[in-house]
């Protein structure tokens, strides 16, 4: 327990640290096997404006996700279409996506990831939520035991323990290195082909895409900082977490998901497009 001569932690820790919490229970929440009507409401309506608002708080270019995963969510008319496309995508056999991402990193299950995660999960005693009956390795299970690691960073921000909440940060930032940061991109690429080829509805994939975007944000922050030193180092005319999307956030969030080899060009639909400052953000690559 800190004295109280112990300054406390700056208090935009305390809250990126309950936002990224916010962010990652979400997608949890959003990978977890449908439930009723009660959950359809919440998946179509509170989930793209929860998403899109925590985005703004933690500086991550969801805006056209959201919009998107907004618009598609609404098609959906009923409870039962939504596990039937969560079974189609994730459940029957051959299952065309695989939901237990350690195929993705150990081309098996019961390799090292679900066994990494697991002792990750045993250190933390963390135990799996009961909406969550799968192996340990999927995507709701992990970000689950994200959003924990994030609940004990934000608590010891808030009790003055600055040292502390930012060793659990890191170490969140460490678990996705190691895991998320290597499924998300193959993951993505199966449910823009499914979707794509059957013609089901996308809603998941805009949920993968902004689950990518959370990847490729945290994987952009190793040290942990405070909301606004992080705005402070964006490209020149970027307003990403404090206003509207402008076109140097479109162009960005284009050339990342192009760089990976996934589409972009629902981003390019979006109001504040320019063709010629995606055009310079390509021609910048990687150092851009």
């Amino acid at each position: 327990m800190a004295n109280d001569m112990t300054p406390p932690a700056p208090r935009d820790l305390t809250a990126e640290a309950y936002s990224r919490r916010d962010l990652w229970l979400c997608l949890a929440r959003a990978f977890a096997p449908p439930g009723g009507d009660d959950y359809l409401a919440t998946f179509r309506d509170d989930l793209p404006a929860d998403l899109d608002a925590i985005g703004e708080e933690i500086g991550l270019h969801l805006g056209p996700e959201t919009a998107a995963l907004s618009t598609a969510a609404a098609a959906i008319p009923d409870a039962l279409e939504l596990q039937k496309l969560y079974a189609a995508l994730f459940l029957t056999p051959p299952t065309p996506v695989q939901p237990n991402t350690g195929v993705y990193i150990d081309g098996g299950l019961m390799g090292e990831t679900p066994r990494g995660l697991d002792a990750a999960y045993a250190r933390h005693g963390f135990e799996r939520h009961t909406h969550f009956r799968d192996l340990s390795d999927t995507p709701g299970v992990q970000a689950d035991f994200l959003a924990l690691l994030y609940e004990k960073a934000g608590r010891e921000a808030a009790n003055r323990e600055g040292i502390a909440a930012r060793a659990f940060m890191t170490e969140a930032e460490e678990i996705i290195a190691r895991f998320p940061a290597r499924w998300a991109t193959p993951f993505l690429r199966d449910l823009e082909r499914v979707c794509d080829a059957h013609g089901l509805n996308p809603a998941y994939v805009h949920l993968a895409r902004i689950l990518w975007l959370a990847v490729e944000g945290a994987m952009q922050a190793p040290e942990v900082q405070v909301i606004r030193d992080g705005a402070a180092q964006l490209p020149a005319g970027s307003s990403r977490g404090i206003g509207a999307l402008t076109a140097v956030d479109l162009a960005e969030i284009a050339y990342r998901l192009e760089r990976d080899g996934l589409a972009w060009d629902h981003v390019a639909k979006n109001d504040g497009w320019d063709d010629a400052v995606f055009a310079a953000r390509r021609a910048r690559g990687q150092d851009g």
